[in-house]
């Protein structure tokens, strides 16, 4: 499947129809607040899973929309594939949702246990060319804090680089 920079992969509220592993680009998980406002709650990197686990295995709205940040390539399998797959196959499941899960308290494990520089550092290592396809301020609303201060990591470490 290939989608073009903004479009859905799913919009919050609807169920989701298949799951994937991104063959290039970027996702963003984007959740809508109380007052309107986007916040980038996550991102998809290439290589890795995109979907939503609860909507797919429960079969109920998601809680965000995936959104392509990029132009992206997506292996999809329709969702009643995996949902029977998962349902044959529980220690399979069992593996993929406690592989979500640990990625997933790590991530929020770093939102306490490291600063905003070392997040946004472990996120260039992650994904060196990020900078050429998210903007500054999506990369702030990932990591939780302004674009102003995103500004002066930026500037503390390229001056420390020198």
């Amino acid at each position: 499947m290939s989608l073009q920079k903004r479009e859905f992969f799913v919009q919050q509220g609807d169920v989701i129809r298949y799951m994937g592993i991104v063959r290039e680009g970027y996702f963003k998980y984007v959740v809508t607040d109380s007052k309107g406002n986007e916040h980038i709650t996550g991102l998809v990197l290439p290589g890795t899973f995109v979907g939503d686990y609860l909507s797919t295995t429960k079969k109920i709205p998601c809680m965000t929309s995936i959104v392509a940040a990029t132009n992206v390539e997506v292996l999809v399998c329709d969702r009643e594939i995996v949902y029977k797959i998962f349902n044959e196959n529980r220690e399979l499941h069992q593996i993929f949702s406690d592989s979500l899960f640990h990625n997933c308290y790590t991530e929020y494990l770093n939102t306490h246990r490291l600063s905003p520089k070392e997040r946004y550092i472990a996120l260039l290592k992650r994904c060196p060319d990020i900078l050429q396809n998210i903007s500054i301020k999506e990369i702030a609303s990932y990591l939780n804090i302004t674009p102003t201060y995103l500004s002066r990591i930026r500037k503390e470490i390229t001056f420390d680089n020198k």
